[in-house]
């Protein structure tokens, strides 16, 4: 068992954060660990103060040489609208994984989604966004001079402008992928080559070029 306390306060002594969390920790089957605490918080939120009580929870664990490591954390309960200072309940969860197929392959995984639902001044209800990421990084070792690296991220924000105070967009997504191949030229020198592919989505739903770079580095350490 633990506690977690914290207080953060303006120069004037306005109250910016304050938490007491409680919480317990315990080893488990597979190497695994366990920790889950409330969390009982008051935030500022513009020139507002508001309770947020959230489950935070985690777990994580290494049940085999080929899942060398799997886990979630996240919370949920009583939150807060930052964007437009009001109470929101909502909550928010977290993957990951590795994964060694090879002794020459590695996957890694992290994939989120977060979420936010509000009551608006004039009656209304419904969900503020919902957030989701994804990433996968694969690597295959050749040798110990060569690597293949190849990772790709989708980001996206689905909203309801109308329980915004302001305006937003209803959708933003973007995509991001790069290749790098590295090669030990000896034991001090080591060239990299890299493509960068970046991609948003469009009105049209459709992942649309913004940016693309390609590159070459050689890397050199000195010996003093």
């Amino acid at each position: 068992t633990y506690l977690i306390a914290d207080y953060q306060a303006q120069r004037d002594g306005g109250l910016i954060f304050r938490q007491i969390s409680p919480g317990i920790g315990m080893d488990a089957l597979a190497s695994s660990f366990i920790r889950i605490r409330m969390g009982f918080d008051k935030v500022r939120a513009g020139a507002h103060t508001f309770d947020r009580t959230q489950l935070i929870y985690h777990a994580d664990g290494s049940p085999s040489r080929i899942f060398n490591q799997v886990g979630i954390d996240g919370f949920f309960g009583k939150q807060v609208d930052f964007d437009n200072a009001r109470p929101a309940t909502g909550g928010s969860i977290t993957a990951f994984a590795t994964v060694r197929p090879t002794d020459h392959l590695e996957l890694r995984f992290d994939g989120g989604r977060r979420y936010l639902d509000v009551d608006t001044e004039d009656g209304r209800s419904g969900r503020l966004f919902t957030a989701l990421v994804a990433r996968l990084r694969t690597q295959y070792t050749f040798n110990a001079r060569a690597f293949l690296r190849v990772i790709g991220q989708y980001v996206e924000t689905k909203r309801d402008p109308s329980l915004y105070t302001f305006a937003v967009a209803r959708r933003d997504g973007d995509f991001t992928g790069s290749v790098l191949v590295a090669y030990k030229l000896n034991w001090q020198s080591v060239l990299f080559v890299g493509y960068g592919d970046d991609r948003t989505v469009s009105e049209e739903d459709r992942l649309e070029k913004s940016r693309r770079q390609f590159f070459l580095k050689l890397s050199y350490a000195f010996q003093l």
